[in-house]
């Protein structure tokens, strides 16, 4: 069985320019906004989809409890 080093050796950055890493460099991050120009993949803003989301979390619970509450009055009383 082959062991692979998951780590690479330490290295001094002191030591000279030649073998201290530089930091990567990432890419920037892409700006979506209402005031943004160019074709959306989306047509709705994240924010009102997230306001629509919190309402159905919000009263899913209490319409789930009252139904089952229902459901067992009437299969008590019927």
């Amino acid at each position: 069985m082959m062991m692979v080093d998951l780590f690479p050796p330490p290295q001094d950055r002191d030591a000279g320019a030649d073998s201290a890493r530089q930091a990567p460099r990432h890419d920037t991050v892409p700006q979506h906004g209402d005031d943004m120009g160019g074709p959306k993949i989306w047509p709705f803003p994240h924010h009102r989809i997230e306001a629509g989301v919190q309402f159905l979390s919000r009263w899913s619970g209490p319409i789930a409890l009252a139904g089952t509450l229902l459901l067992i009055g009437w299969w008590l009383f019927a």
